[in-house]
Parts: C-alpha cells; sequence; structure tokens
C-alpha cells in the first residue's frame, strides 16, 4: 500500500549500513589507495552511480544510538533482579535462553530445568558463564529495543493526539498505553507486542528520564528503517551475527515487487471475485485487512524491503487493501523478538496512515488490530469493512489466520530438498483464511517431473496460480529463483468439482508463468523489472494474454505466457514466441455535514424504452385529455454509466436526447433518470463540475458503485454540496472582478495571451475572498468559462482555419508587417472565378460574403442579394482572411472591391497565424489553472 521520504539503508559502495564498521572503513581504505596513486582521487569511482548520500547514520540515529547504549547498560544491571519477580517471567526468559542455546548449538545438558538456569545465573563460577553474559548482554539489548519502539508509537501517537508526553509516560510507557487503549472498551487495542512477554520487564531507571525527553526531536526525524538497523544487533556482538543481512532482499525495489505481488495480483487473477461492498449505513469505510505471515530465511530483510515500500506508497490517495505484517523467522535471530518488534513498527505506521488519509486514529488503529487477531476464518464481505461488527478476537497466535502467507525458503537441505519444499507449504495450509495465497520464495523447482506424483497431492489442498522463474536473471543477490503462488482450496471445492483429481488424472489447470531474464549490472536495475510487472497487471487481461515479451534493456527482459498443470506437471502452452477516494472518518463527517441529497434539488423517476414509448401520463394529463412524454415531463436527462463497476459516471442532459442517448449507449450498463427541478434557479454547468470533479467521483463510487439494484433509491440520496441551493450571486461592483469568466468563445480568441492572463491574475487575486461568500455564482462563471476555453481548444485540435482570430493583437502584430498584392488580375494563391452574364454586374455592391468548404479548398462567394457574383478559390486560411478583411464592406462595389483588394502571400499568412500555437498553449494552461479552482471551490466548501 504505500513515499520515498525513508531513506534507503544501504551503503554507496553496495555494503549495509548495518554490516560492521570494519566493512565501512575497508571501503575508505579504497580511497586511500587510490590517492596514494600519481593521479587524483576521484571519489565518484567508487560510488554506486545515483548515490546521493542515502543510508550513511544521522544525527538523530547517532542520539538514539547512544541512548541504546546507555539504557542497555541500565538493563544490564535490572536484568537478575527484574526478570525473576515472577513465576512467568522466570520461565519466560528460561525458554528464550533454550531457544538461544539452540542457535549458538551450546551444550543444554546442564540446563534441563529452569531452576538450573537461574542457579547457573547466580554462580559467578558457572562453566557456562561466557554463554550466559552473551545471552544477557543480547536480551538485555532487546528488551530496551523494543522500549525504544514502545516509546517511539507513543510519541508518534502524542503528537497526532496532541497530548503532552511527561517523563513518567516515558518510564512506564504501558500503563500510559492502557489509559488510552482501555481493555474491554471499543478502543481496546489488541497487540502481543504491548502484553506481558519476556521483554517487557525492562522500564529506564529514573536518574534516565532528562534524557528519555531529549529523543522526542530524534524519533520526529529519524525513519523507521533506520530505527530497525539500529536495534538488529549489539554492537560488538559476535554470536548474534549480521552476517545473513541480504541486501538485494532489504531493498525497496524488492519491497515493491512483493507489494504487487500481495495486493495487484490476486485481484488481478480473479477480477470476478471481488464481492460487492454492503453499504447499509452511512459510517467510514476503511482499506481491507490483508493479514499477512512472513516466515522462512531472511526475514529481517523482507521486513526492512517491505517498510521500505510501505513508506513509499503512503501518500496514495485512495488504499483499496491495507497489508497488516507479521514477521517470524525459523531461527532464534529472526524470531520473537523481530516479531514484536515489527508490530511495533506496525503500530507506529498505522497512525501515520491515519494522519495521511485523516481517519480517526485511535479507532483506525484498534479497527485495523482487531481485524489481525480476528479469530473467524471468514473473510470480511467486500473490500471494504466498516467501523462495526467485528468477530472475537484472541491474541492465541494458534488462532490467527491469515490471507497471505509468504514463505521465503532458500536455505534448503541438501538431501530431499523437494520433499521439505512440499512439507513448509503444507504446513502453512491451517493457518489460511479460505481463498488465502501462499507466496513461496525458493531456490527449489516445484514441479519436477519425477515428483510429480508429490506435487499432485499438494493440489488436492492448493492451486497454483502463477509461477515466476528468475534463474537466469544474473545480479538479482539472494532473492530466490522461483516465485511460485498457491491458493488455498476451500472445503466446498475440495468435495466437489476437484474430485476430479481423484476420477481423472487429466484433468488440466491453467498456471501464469512469468520469467525475469538478463544481467543486473547494478541491483538498482530490479526497480526497470518491477515497474514492468506493475504495468503489465495494469494493463494486460490474464486470461486474454496468451504471451507477452517485452525486452526492457539490452540485456533485461521480461516475458509472460499461459502454462498449464496436468498430472502433477507444468507443460508450457506456448508453441511459438513470435509474440503478447474511500472516504476517511473525518472527510466522511465532512461530508454528511456540507451535503445534502440529490432529491433536494430534483424529483427523480426512471425512464425506460417502453415508458418513451407509451408516452407516460399523469392524472391531470389524462383528465385534459392530454398526453405528454418524458421529453415534456422531465425537462432534464441524468444517465448512470456503470460500464466500469468501479468507475461509475453520471451525465446530465436534456431530455429530447434520450433516443439518441438510447440508440448510442442501450441499456445493459446506462440508466436513465428523468429529473423535475424543484427551484426556479438551477445551475446545470455546477452539477456537471461537481460530477466530474475527484470528489463528486469519490462520493458516486461510494454510493452507486454496487450495480443496478436499487439504483434510484441510491441515485435519490446521492450527496450533494449544500450550497449547491445557495443561489446567491455576487453585487454589481463584484462581477465586474470576474467579467473574464463570463466572455463567449469569440471574445476569448480575440485577446491577446498576455493580456487575457493578466485579466486571469486579477481573478485569481479576487478569488479567496469571494468563494467563500458566493460560491455558487463564482463556481458558475468557472464552469462557464471552462466549457469557452474546451470548445476554443477543439478548434484548435481540430486545425479550423476558423480557430484563427485575425482581430487577436498577437495575430494583427505580425499581419501589419506583412507584404500584400492584389488579387486582380493575377494571385498565385486565390483563382477568381465569375458567375456572371454582362461586366454590368461587377458594379453592383456587395450584400453578404458565404464561405463553404470544398475539400481542403475553401470557396468565398461574394453576393449581391440572392445573386452568386463571384467565387474566389484559395485556401481556407486565405478565405477566412478575405472573409474577415470584407466584414465592413457591405454596400461596396464588387469591382473595386476585386481591384483594390490586397492580401499577403499564403506561406506569409501561415507562418504567422503559427502564433496560434502559443494561443493554444495559453489557452490550455487557463484551462489547468480554471479546473484548480473549481476544485479549490468544492473541496473548500465541503472540507469547511
Amino acid at each position: 500500500m504505500d513515499n520515498g521520504s525513508s531513506k534507503p539503508t544501504f551503503w554507496p559502495w553496495g555494503i549495509d549500513s548495518a554490516h560492521s564498521a570494519s566493512s565501512a572503513s575497508n571501503a575508505f581504505d579504497l580511497g586511500e589507495v587510490a590517492s596514494s596513486d600519481a593521479r587524483p582521487f576521484n571519489p565518484s569511482e567508487f560510488l554506486i552511480p545515483g548515490w546521493k548520500g542515502e543510508g550513511l547514520i544521522t544525527a538523530s540515529a547517532i542520539v538514539i544510538k547512544n541512548s541504546l547504549n546507555n539504557l542497555t547498560i541500565d538493563a544490564l544491571s535490572l536484568f537478575k533482579k527484574s526478570c525473576s519477580t515472577s513465576k512467568s517471567m522466570k520461565q519466560q526468559t528460561y525458554n528464550e535462553f533454550m531457544h538461544f542455546a539452540d542457535y549458538a548449538k551450546l551444550d543444554k545438558s546442564l540446563l534441563g530445568q529452569q531452576n538450573d538456569f537461574w542457579l547457573h545465573m547466580q554462580d559467578e563460577t558457572s562453566p557456562l558463564k561466557k554463554h550466559l553474559d552473551d545471552f544477557v548482554k543480547i536480551h538485555c539489548f532487546r528488551a530496551v529495543a523494543i522500549y525504544l519502539f514502545r516509546i517511539k508509537f507513543i510519541l508518534d501517537l502524542s503528537k497526532e493526539q496532541h497530548m503532552e508526553v511527561t517523563e513518567a509516560i516515558l518510564l512506564n510507557p504501558l500503563s500510559f498505553l492502557g489509559k488510552i487503549f482501555k481493555k474491554d472498551s471499543s478502543t481496546e487495542l489488541m497487540a502481543e507486542s504491548l502484553q506481558i512477554n519476556q521483554y517487557s520487564w525492562y522500564r529506564p531507571s529514573s536518574e534516565y528520564k532528562d534524557s528519555l525527553l531529549k529523543l522526542k526531536d530524534a524519533f520526529e526525524s529519524i525513519t523507521l528503517t533506520e530505527l530497525i538497523k539500529l536495534i538488529s544487533t549489539p554492537k560488538d556482538d559476535k554470536i548474534y551475527s549480521i552476517r545473513d543481512y541480504s541486501h538485494s532482499l532489504s531493498h525497496l525495489s524488492f519491497g515493491l515487487m512483493v507489494n504487487e505481488l500481495l495486493i495487484k495480483l490476486p485481484s488481478w487473477l480473479h477480477p470476478h471475485s471481488k464481492a460487492k461492498p454492503l453499504i447499509t449505513q452511512k459510517v467510514c469505510l476503511l482499506p481491507k485487512t490483508i493479514n499477512t505471515r512472513f516466515s522462512g530465511n531472511n526475514v529481517s530483510s523482507f521486513a526492512l524491503s517491505h517498510w521500505l515500500a510501505q513508506e513509499t506508497n503512503i501518500k496514495v490517495s485512495q488504499w483499496d487493501n491495507l497489508i497488516c505484517p507479521e514477521f517470524e523467522g525459523l531461527e532464534f535471530i529472526d524470531g520473537q523478538f523481530l516479531k514484536i518488534c515489527q508490530e511495533l513498527q506496525f503500530l507506529s505506521f498505522l497512525t501515520r496512515v491515519a494522519v495521511e488519509h485523516k481517519y480517526e486514529i485511535i479507532p483506525f488503529i484498534c479497527k485495523i488490530m482487531k481485524e489481525k487477531y480476528q479469530t473467524s476464518p471468514e473473510e470480511i464481505v467486500g473490500s471494504q469493512a466498516s467501523f462495526f461488527n467485528l468477530g472475537n478476537v484472541s491474541l492465541n497466535q494458534n488462532e490467527t489466520l491469515y490471507h497471505r502467507i509468504v514463505l521465503n525458503l532458500t536455505e534448503l537441505p541438501k538431501t530431499n530438498p523437494h520433499h521439505f519444499l512440499i512439507q513448509q507449504i503444507q504446513s502453512q495450509k491451517n493457518l489460511l483464511k479460505n481463498d488465502g495465497m501462499i507466496f513461496v520464495f525458493t531456490n527449489q523447482k516445484l514441479f519436477v517431473p519425477s515428483h510429480s506424483e508429490r506435487v499432485e497431492q499438494l493440489l488436492k489442498d492448493f492451486k497454483v496460480e502463477a509461477s515466476f522463474n528468475l534463474e537466469e536473471l544474473k545480479g538479482k543477490g539472494e532473492i530466490a529463483h522461483f516465485i511460485y503462488v498457491l491458493t488455498k482450496r476451500t472445503a466446498s471445492l475440495n468435495l466437489n468439482k476437484h474430485l476430479l483429481f481423484e476420477m481423472n488424472k487429466n484433468v488440466k489447470e491453467s498456471c501464469l508463468s512469468f520469467e525475469f531474464k538478463g544481467s543486473l549490472s547494478r541491483f538498482n536495475k530490479f526497480n526497470k523489472l518491477v515497474e514492468e510487472l506493475q504495468k503489465f497487471i495494469r494493463q494486460k487481461n490474464a486470461v486474454t494474454t496468451p504471451i507477452y515479451i517485452n525486452e526492457i534493456e539490452q540485456d533485461i527482459s521480461f516475458e509472460f505466457h499461459q502454462d498449464a498443470i496436468i498430472e502433477g506437471k507444468l507443460v508450457s502452452s506456448v508453441t511459438s514466441k513470435d509474440n503478447g477516494h474511500v472516504p476517511h472518518p473525518r472527510f466522511f463527517k465532512n461530508l454528511t455535514e456540507s451535503c445534502t441529497s440529490l432529491e433536494s434539488f430534483f424529483h427523480i423517476e426512471q425512464i425506460t424504452p417502453d415508458d418513451f414509448l407509451a408516452m407516460k401520463k399523469s392524472v391531470a394529463s389524462e383528465l385534459l385529455g392530454l398526453k405528454i412524454g418524458p421529453e415534456k415531463q422531465y425537462p432534464l436527462l441524468l444517465i448512470v454509466n456503470q460500464t466500469e463497476p468501479l468507475d461509475v459516471r453520471i451525465e446530465l442532459t436534456t431530455t429530447d436526447s434520450y433516443r439518441a442517448k438510447v440508440e448510442q449507449y442501450g441499456t445493459a450498463f446506462f440508466n436513465y433518470f428523468g429529473l423535475i427541478p424543484k427551484n426556479q434557479v438551477i445551475n446545470l454547468n455546477v452539477f456537471r463540475e461537481f460530477f466530474s470533479s475527484p470528489i463528486g467521483h469519490q462520493i458516486i463510487q461510494m454510493q452507486l458503485s454496487d450495480g443496478p439494484t436499487k439504483l434510484k433509491a441510491k441515485l435519490k440520496s446521492l450527496l450533494i454540496p449544500n450550497f449547491f441551493a445557495r443561489t446567491q450571486f455576487m453585487p454589481a461592483e463584484l462581477q465586474n472582478a470576474f467579467r473574464l469568466l463570463d466572455i463567449n468563445v469569440g471574445e476569448l480568441k480575440s485577446q491577446h495571451p498576455l493580456e487575457l492572463q493578466s485579466h486571469f491574475e486579477q481573478v485569481k487575486k479576487h478569488f479567496n475572498q469571494n468563494a467563500e461568500a458566493y460560491p455558487w455564482h463564482l463556481l458558475g462563471l468557472l464552469s462557464h468559462f471552462k466549457i469557452q476555453l474546451k470548445a476554443t481548444l477543439e478548434e484548435f485540435g481540430a486545425n479550423k482555419a476558423n480557430a484563427v482570430n485575425f482581430n487577436n493583437p498577437l495575430i494583427t502584430e505580425g499581419l501589419v508587417k506583412l507584404k500584400t498584392q492584389a488579387i486582380y488580375p493575377n494571385n498565385a494563391d486565390v483563382y477568381i472565378d465569375y458567375k456572371i452574364k454582362t461586366h454590368e454586374e461587377l458594379q453592383l455592391p456587395l450584400t453578404s460574403t458565404v464561405l463553404k468548404n470544398e475539400g481542403e479548398e475553401a470557396v468565398l462567394i461574394l453576393k449581391y442579394q440572392d445573386k452568386d457574383i463571384v467565387h474566389l478559390h484559395a485556401s481556407s486560411l486565405i478565405n477566412h482572411f478575405i472573409k474577415f478583411i470584407l466584414q465592413n464592406a457591405s454596400g461596396v462595389k464588387i469591382a473595386d472591391i476585386l481591384v483594390n483588394l490586397r492580401i499577403p502571400a499564403l506561406a506569409d499568412l501561415t507562418t504567422v497565424t503559427k502564433n496560434v500555437e502559443q494561443l493554444k498553449n495559453s489557452k490550455e494552461l487557463l484551462l489547468k489553472e480554471t479546473e484548480e479552482l473549481i476544485s479549490a471551490v468544492l473541496r473548500n466548501q465541503i472540507s469547511r
């Protein structure tokens, strides 16, 4: 879901900033070697192209790092006392040490019971003392790191809620959070990271209270990803090594790809599986929570790339889905500590999401976290969820079900890796919701002919939707060779049609295959493949696109083709390669307060072709013996276009166009409604502008996007700004400041661009002070001006000669400088065709001119009353110019006109009129600025 305010956290030499300091110093040694040569030192030779210094440790990070070190010393002094205060804490600490012992491969024979561990902890001569000291150091460091994440969440929350943070709050964060998120209330916060756990024992000593407040500014400027790097490992730890930290898996580009797979790919694979939202009451709609589990190898690297992608996308205007992540690896290094840290980070991130999208922060956080721990396996109906009707929730991990599971299996056993892969996938089945999906990243091929029977067993429980092959992509680092996307089959599916697996082993299922090939000279080029995948999913259809190949660069290609699975084998069907704004809570509240229903402005009745043909009658018309059809009964026609369910459009016109519209659109996806205004003063243009505006379009999607059912009732309740009913005109003295907005197309074309822009600047100067008092009148003027601008631009776009206004000063300035020549007796650009019987007829006065187009040329007819005297054959531009010259020549003898009329050469005239492009550009700029003012009027009135 999710902007690049976060900083990439990698050294410019391609070394992760979380690596040891010696790695960075080795990089600088390169510079020392270079400087020792005869040639001058050039730092750019040792930097990745495009690097701007991101990832270097910041001043804020240094402050937090120092605090982390100091508080760790404090935790070490408190450990024995704090961790032995209760039986549960003693047991949790013991369990954590046993995980550490497994990871460090220690002899656990002396620690069979919890009491043994604590006895050895008190014994200064214990043979396990060094290992116990290592554990305590790591455990205290982790407890402090989690404490810092807690106060990071508190500081973020307090800032947005305008709450004062005191030393007492920072010394006891859980107590403070308990007062905000009250247990057994609507604002109870379901979060395992805020419960009592093996790390919750640490609270700083009072001597550190002054230094804690100094962390406030540091936390405000540090990124979450930089904070993660700081808490990754103790400074001098040798056992808890960061050696497995992956540069490629923690890169922004990889995070964006995983996001695309989790969010976009499922709806692309099954575009019709999305249930329609139930909008039964006016409540704030939230993004659908996608409960996602990340497990396997290098989970901490997946976490970093995930947050980089989330921070990049956080300013996206509308989120239909929100990934609710849970990170828990297979090893001690990525275990419970990582899970708790990442959940606290997610809480901080939810605060930012709520602020960016203007949700009510506390209800939003509570709602999302309750959905995370919701116990029911049933999916929430629709793509959106309201604040109401939550099922039972529990913090019991065994009851948590997931919409998505990301399983990274790149470290495989040397013996029977395929069996291990299948086993690991099967183990996720009971953790998935119905129709949940698993995204498996692995270096082991799933479809191996010799293991097809094993795959068939897997396919009874899962359907392989797609496979990604990156085996031939060099330079991808630790990214897996293969990615498999599997959907859990529902019970009904297994019991019914998919018994075909038992009855007919020749059943074939489709599988979409993607391939990334080539050589990445720099890893940041991986982003080109990600962008290509995003474009492909956005533009192509999963069913109707058989083959697609695109060579992004000379050495990088993206390929797609339809595959099939039969008898547990992947059989390529490619025979040749010839070529293939949900409203947030505050905004919703503003809508309900600043808007009324469409029914307040119009009587609304649905019109069908049968109604039109039957000439629908009212009681009064029957008594009078009259039949009044819809075009008389309803002066206005509203058309609801539901061709695209997620892009419903409304068109407003007059009812006399009903027949033509039905013939043009049909009735399958278009519904027609007759409107009768309830007020005498109705400006249709303001309604049209609202329907086409971003805010209006958003409201239409919210209210009319769930099909034709009860469409009339929903249309009647469609939200319309209240100020449309306040038909208050500006006083005459104020209208003078906006007179530009009331001109027509002809006047618009006759003004010099600089003059026009100057007048528009005057409009903008008076805009703010009058938009509040007279929004309806101003919106009507702006709408009128926009229509005139569009009409002018349409003429320019069609390259019509009449788009040139020779009165425009920009054109006139060039015309007066041109040489001219008579059109009589000979002119290369004009042919004179006489339509007379005697020469005396040339002495008749000119009464009118008529211009007719004949292909690329035009004919200008000089007339006396109804009689054609002369036809002038010339280019359309020349004849438009002559017509312009003769507009005041009525009464002049036609012979005198022929003898005395002088015009520029066509080439010269064409050169001068090329200034039309400047006129066009000026109109386009005005149109853009006009639309911005229209949006400002609507936005300001609705958000008041």
